[in-house]
């Protein structure tokens, strides 16, 4: 598999890799580790498999929601549901949003049937109900936590990630209101503006200062919840 930067290059047919006189099959797109890649990083295969494997839980959820209790249900959800969802979302939410579009709604529909609510409730009020959050969001939610632990130096986390950040007093000596926040290199390209580290730093750094000086990672994940569920963040 051949990545490029720019949509407009196309690699000639006649393009061969061979190791130990053995041929590659070139492709556009293969499964590692339960996540399907692509040429482009455009995660569209991936969410497409994610998309198809969802949609033959509505039936299921349906029918078995005129005889299961709601709490069981919801057991039901996290286990078969979110499950699938938020593996690797870190990855794969890292897109548009419009092409998220089909399986946010697709995550609302089974929300509603698990929850016995109406299509006329505020989507929000579902994702509050059990205690998650919309697609997009828990991408954010993800890569903030991912962020607390390095701003406070997670021993879970490899050392080569640790030393890999710096903030902005470790730049300069000025004494800015932002000088403990992460320091973010501008990007000139679109892709480098989707790098992990650099939305993570990016969503840290847009946080009231309260939640960023909580240390506790359980204390850190509700409150930062409950102010997703409030707020939205660039």
């Amino acid at each position: 598999m051949v990545f490029s930067p720019h949509k407009n290059i196309s690699i000639p047919n006649d393009f061969t890799l061979t190791i130990n006189s053995l041929l590659i099959n070139k492709v556009d797109h293969t499964k590692f580790l339960g996540v399907i890649i692509n040429d482009k990083l455009s995660w569209a295969e991936h969410i497409s498999a994610v998309l198809a494997h969802l949609r033959r839980f509505v039936g299921i959820f349906y029918k078995i929601s005129f005889f299961v209790p709601r709490n069981i249900l919801k057991i039901l959800y996290f286990s078969l549901v979110h499950s699938k969802i938020i593996y690797a979302i870190e990855l794969y939410a890292n897109t548009f949003k419009i092409n998220l579009h089909d399986l946010l709604i697709l995550n609302n529909r089974i929300l509603r049937t698990v929850l016995g609510r109406d299509r006329y409730c505020h989507t929000m009020d579902l994702y509050m109900a059990c205690n998650t959050l919309p697609i997009d969001l828990l991408f954010k939610f993800r890569l903030l936590q991912y962020a607390h632990a390095l701003y406070f130096n997670c021993s879970s986390l490899p050392s080569f990630v640790l030393n890999n950040f710096q903030t902005n007093k470790q730049i300069h000596d000025h004494n800015t209101r932002a000088k403990d926040d992460f320091h973010v290199v501008l990007s000139t390209s679109s892709i480098g503006a989707k790098i992990t580290n650099s939305l993570a730093f990016k969503f840290w750094n847009s946080l009231p200062i309260d939640l960023k000086q909580i240390q506790s990672k359980s204390v850190f994940k509700k409150a930062i919840l409950k102010f997703l569920w409030q707020n939205d963040i660039i």
